[in-house]
């Protein structure tokens, strides 16, 4: 990683707010980004929370709809509650990636700071209904709400041409008028997981879009972003990242190094205890790159 090297004065990123959507608005308006980590347990859940303590920001814990259905919302809500009882800075949880209204509602229900409606893969009418229906049912409670356009290579995700995963201007618009959603991921050329090539950001598409609407954006596939590109993304407009691969695949790696070591006598909170500074180190790698 690339770590981004400036004389810029440290901005301060451990700010307290009264709500998620307050963070949001300022962040927007100040170009700051709200680093956020997929976790699937309560290990690396553990491993970003001290890596973020370590570096005094706030920081967002996501959980994946596999991660969310296996787990269950209401344990990971009661896992970041746990964590945020000895963490001094703000601790957020967000559902990632979910194609499902219901899962949402579920999330919303088990106290989810925020969720994200995934209707890019369907029609525009269908995402904006989808959509839609989670604003209407999460505002009440007050969740934010991501929704996306365009598409994130990666992960099964196939394109043909730029016009098949470049957000279009006009639709982003339809998007945020006709739902009234509070944060939104768009397709820019950023791809999920690891690629064999580095990913091609479309800088003047996002411009459009940020000059088109005034809500936060969201940029995805933070694992292989160059560390330049992810902060001129933040003074376009992007106000949160979404960071994973390096995280599960730093743990499954090491964790199955060590399990190979300790053989049968492989104990899991032995075991753990040497993968997490390792998980912690990407970890603050990338709080680096999104914090400078």
């Amino acid at each position: 990683m690339d770590t981004v090297i400036s004389n810029i004065k440290p901005r301060v990123y451990n700010n307290n707010y009264t709500s998620l959507k307050e963070l949001f608005v300022d962040y927007r308006a100040t170009k700051r980004c709200l680093p956020s980590f997929n976790v699937n347990d309560n290990y690396d859940l553990k491993a970003v929370v001290e890596a973020a303590e370590e570096m005094d920001t706030n920081v967002m814990v996501m959980t994946y709809p596999p991660v969310a259905e296996l787990n269950t919302p209401e344990v990971f809500r009661a896992l970041v509650d746990g964590f945020k009882k000895i963490s001094k800075n703000n601790i957020y949880l967000h559902l990632d990636h979910s194609t499902s209204v219901e899962q949402c509602k579920h999330a919303i229900d088990a106290g989810y700071d925020s969720v994200m409606i995934d209707g890019s893969q369907v029609s525009l009418e269908e995402n904006i209904k989808m959509t839609k229906a989670v604003v209407d049912y999460a505002k009440t409670r007050g969740v934010v709400v991501e929704a996306e356009i365009g598409k994130i290579m990666g992960r099964g995700v196939e394109v043909k041409s730029d016009n098949d995963f470049l957000a279009d201007v006009e639709e982003v618009v339809r998007l945020y008028e006709e739902t009234d959603v509070d944060i939104m991921a768009v397709g820019i050329g950023t791809a999920h997981g690891f690629t064999p090539t580095e990913p091609k950001i479309h800088f003047d598409r996002l411009q459009e879009i940020a000059d088109a609407i005034p809500i936060p954006l969201v940029l995805h596939g933070g694992t292989g972003i160059p560390d330049a590109d992810i902060q001129k993304s933040i003074k376009i407009g992007m106000s949160k990242i979404n960071i994973g691969t390096i995280v599960h695949t730093t743990y499954m790696k090491h964790a199955f190094e060590e399990i190979q070591k300790a053989g049968d006598s492989a104990y899991p909170p032995f075991i753990m205890k040497e993968v997490l500074p390792k998980i912690q180190e990407v970890v603050k790698d990338r709080l680096r790159a999104v914090n400078f």
